[in-house]
């Protein structure tokens, strides 16, 4: 496609406490902060980085409040192509973060997935196809 109309994609998740979340993805994750207004919406809007991922936190009160499922926004896996699947989880783990066992999968990505502090599942992921 020789112009392309869409340059990027970037979900914008909702957060009851978007204060909390922008802890989580930078002391966590390490993601670091691109832009951020905390004096807007109901806790405030971040925008992250690490490397070409990118994340947008958001806690609008000039939109109504979308249903909760379970006590939680409406979901979605968010997923993460990493170079090092084991290393990550372990760096999470032993910051106090529950994460599940990394596993090899079919399609040759070793995954693990872990719930952030609003609710939402991130699914993270490393290419492993034989060379």
């Amino acid at each position: 496609m020789p112009n392309p109309p869409f340059l990027d994609l970037v979900p914008m998740l909702m957060c009851a406490d978007v204060q909390a979340s922008i802890r989580f993805y930078t002391d966590v994750l390490g993601f670091e902060v691109a832009g951020r207004m905390d004096d807007v919406g109901a806790t405030g809007f971040a925008s992250l980085r690490n490397g070409k991922a990118a994340v947008m936190l958001a806690s609008p009160s000039y939109i109504p409040e979308g249903k909760k499922v379970d006590g939680r926004f409406p979901q979605s896996h968010y997923y993460l192509y990493v170079a090092d699947a084991e290393a990550l989880r372990q760096s999470i783990v032993d910051k106090g973060w529950e994460a599940t066992e990394c596993v090899d999968r079919f399609y040759d990505m070793k995954e693990f997935e872990l719930v952030d502090p609003e609710g939402h599942v991130l699914v993270f992921g490393q290419d492993i196809t034989p060379p």
